[in-house]
């Protein structure tokens, strides 16, 4: 088994700003699911993502079962529920007891004083992947209980790298073996030759990855940043250090690269990736470790079983971090039901149901123990002998070096400032020293409000 150290990293954070007093989803309370008059009844919103469904359609069905506690789960998209939690923490409303959280959204509604302790509901602590109750912790509480996590990792595609044809072919142009990348260099001397190539009677991009203006080039740019040592922030978050000389060098690289996505990169999303995957015009990606689930689809995947995944290529330094996905499961404050509410969301994630939700397509696990779980190892593709769940033990390696998104409150904002300038980047409309120049003194404008 791998072992996991203590990260020791400081969890501070700067002053939230205020949260939106306006009904921007057309009147929460008025919309939320009605407990009937039974006070065993919970509601909750989950992302609409697979871990969403499971909740919705077998989990909590199963509690209620069990337990005869109803737990309604809404569906709503990622902002949408960022939207809703900043109404209804604003008029202290009770509508819904609990929250699925991306981890990033915990520092701003921790610091605000909005979400529950849920230290004391947790069972066997010491077997959640540290990370993971890292990005959920705030102010030495943690503010919820993980739920998934999915690195970014290096997608290849088996097939066309054991290809002896392909083999050759790269041998003989670059005089070395091709060979899964190690390092940033490798990968884009990879990308390049791979880039117009036909394969299987397609045309090869070189990769793919999330390059949409919102959030998607933020969370691919943080993979390249990490592994070329940039850190967005200087310790203690006062001051944006976008233009360091590795900040540029790792924006640089990703912006080189661009030019190998398919038509259209810069409006790339998560789905849009996936469906590239599968219909296999892509020779890599950057992609979450969990989405390897849907290239072996047989329903809607060419690609079955061909995709296998690598820690990120190394940056100059030799540091090799990819960008950390993860949800967890929160509490409200101003919930009229917390012990119950508590009780559920510890319960989605013991032993069993973490295995189960991994089982069933819903993220990857956040126990260690489940890393480990013959249910899940021993788990083929169907009519072969390619094991479903072969991305694990990279995975189990991608998470001891991830590095989660710049834990502070006002980190949501960030994002968008960063995003408009990665966007102009790409798009050539900027250099990528101005862009982040740009960024830099925005973001600084936003710390000193």
């Amino acid at each position: 088994m791998i072992s996991f150290e203590g990260r020791g990293r400081r969890l501070t954070g700067v002053a939230v700003a205020a949260l939106a007093t306006t009904a921007l989803l057309g009147g929460c309370a008025a919309g939320a699911p009605q407990a009937e008059g039974d006070d065993t009844t919970l509601n909750a919103i989950f992302l609409p993502a697979a871990w969403g469904t499971v909740v919705k359609e077998q989990l909590a069905p199963q509690y209620e079962a069990e337990t005869g506690v109803k737990v309604n789960v809404e569906l709503i998209a990622r902002d949408a529920i960022h939207e809703k939690m900043a109404t209804l923490f604003a008029g202290q409303d009770s509508s819904y007891d609990i929250f699925n959280l991306d981890y990033n959204w915990i520092p701003e509604f921790g610091q605000g004083g909005h979400l529950v302790p849920l230290d004391d509901v947790v069972e066997d602590p010491s077997d959640f992947l540290p990370l993971s109750l890292e990005v959920a912790t705030w102010g030495d509480q943690l503010l919820g209980i993980p739920q998934t996590v999915h690195p970014a990792v290096l997608w290849y595609n088996s097939a066309l790298y054991n290809d002896p044809e392909t083999q050759a072919a790269y041998q003989e142009k670059t005089g070395d073996a091709l060979t899964v990348p190690a390092t940033m260099d490798e990968w884009f001397e990879q990308v390049k030759f791979f880039d117009g190539r036909e394969f299987n009677g397609q045309t090869l991009s070189g990769w793919a990855a999330q390059a949409a203006k919102g959030f998607g080039n933020v969370h691919t740019w943080l993979s390249f940043a990490f592994s070329y040592d940039c850190q967005p922030f200087d310790a203690d978050f006062t001051e944006s250090t976008l233009s360091s000389p590795e900040c540029i060098e790792a924006t640089q690289r990703w912006a080189d690269m661009m030019q190998y996505m398919p038509a259209g990169a810069n409006e790339l999303t998560y789905d849009n990736v996936t469906a590239a995957a599968q219909q296999g015009t892509i020779a890599t990606a950057i992609q979450w470790s969990w989405g390897q689930f849907a290239t072996d689809d047989p329903a809607t995947s060419q690609t079955v079983g061909q995709w296998e995944i690598a820690p990120m290529p190394a940056g100059p330094g030799g540091t090799s971090a990819g960008h950390l996905a993860a949800w967890v499961i929160s509490v409200s404050k101003y919930s009229t039901k917390v012990d119950e509410a508590k009780k559920f969301a510890a319960w989605l994630e013991t032993k069993e149901n973490d295995v189960f939700q991994a089982k069933n397509g819903a993220g990857d696990p956040v126990r260690i123990s489940s890393y480990e779980a013959d249910e899940l190892l021993s788990e083929t593709l169907p009519d072969t002998d390619v094991p479903r769940f072969r991305r694990l033990a990279t995975t189990l390696e991608a998470m001891q070096s991830a590095q989660p998104r710049p834990r502070f409150a006002g980190e949501e904002i960030w994002e968008t400032t960063l995003s408009t300038e990665l966007s102009a980047i790409s798009l050539g409309e900027r250099s990528v020293e101005e862009g982040l120049k740009r960024a830099d003194e925005a973001q600084n404008r936003n710390l000193s409000d």
